[in-house]
Formats: structure tokens, C-alpha cells, sequence
């Protein structure tokens, strides 16, 4: 009988453990960890592509960054260049004033 009881008390520790442990390994259910890939100019990082391209500054290659889809950075693109960049300021290709992009869930009021 009493291996019986010592079995069962082991057997609820043993459960409890490991319950707790799977509850601290939870993400939140509403943050997306998943990452983007992005590219960057090494020589000026504050431009931007989210595909394999030449930066519109220097012409170098620009090298793969992952992200985290969860981190929120304003990007600011030019209207006639389609040049995409983190900080507001000119164009580099045309000197127009790079405006703020908006997702495309977001409206302006």
C-alpha cells in the first residue's frame, strides 16, 4: 500500500513539474516572433530593401539582416525612386523629400 501511495505522490510531483515547465516556455499568443529579411548598405544602414539591390547612395551590394517581425520602425520612401530608408530626410537619387510609408491597414485620418 504504500508503494502504492509513494507511486501516486511521485507520479503528481513529477506532472506538476513538468506542467510548469511547459508554462514558462509559452510565448504570448498575440507576439509574432517570427523574423523578415531585410537588406542594408554596410556604408549607410539607414537604407533599406526588402530585396537583394545596389544602395542608392555608394552602388555597393547591400547585405541580408534578419529582423524581428515584431520590431516597428518607421520607413520612409521616395515617391518617384522607390528609395526606402528609417530616417526622414532627401532622396539621395532626386533630393524629393522622403515621405512616411503607411501600412497598408493603416489609414490617415
Amino acid at each position: 500500500m504504500k508503494t502504492i501511495i509513494i507511486s501516486v505522490i511521485t507520479l503528481f510531483i513529477t506532472a506538476a513539474s513538468l506542467a510548469q515547465k511547459a508554462k514558462q516556455n509559452q510565448q504570448p499568443a498575440n507576439a509574432d516572433t517570427s523574423k523578415q529579411v531585410v537588406y542594408t548598405c554596410t556604408m549607410h544602414p539607414d537604407f533599406i530593401s526588402f530585396a537583394a539591390a545596389k544602395c542608392p547612395v555608394c552602388g555597393n551590394n547591400m547585405s541580408k539582416k534578419e529582423v524581428m517581425k515584431m520590431e516597428v520602425m518607421k520607413i520612409y520612401t521616395c515617391p518617384m525612386d522607390n528609395v526606402l530608408c528609417t530616417k526622414p530626410g532627401k532622396c539621395p537619387i532626386c533630393k524629393m523629400d522622403m515621405t512616411e510609408l503607411m501600412p497598408k491597414n493603416k489609414s490617415k485620418n
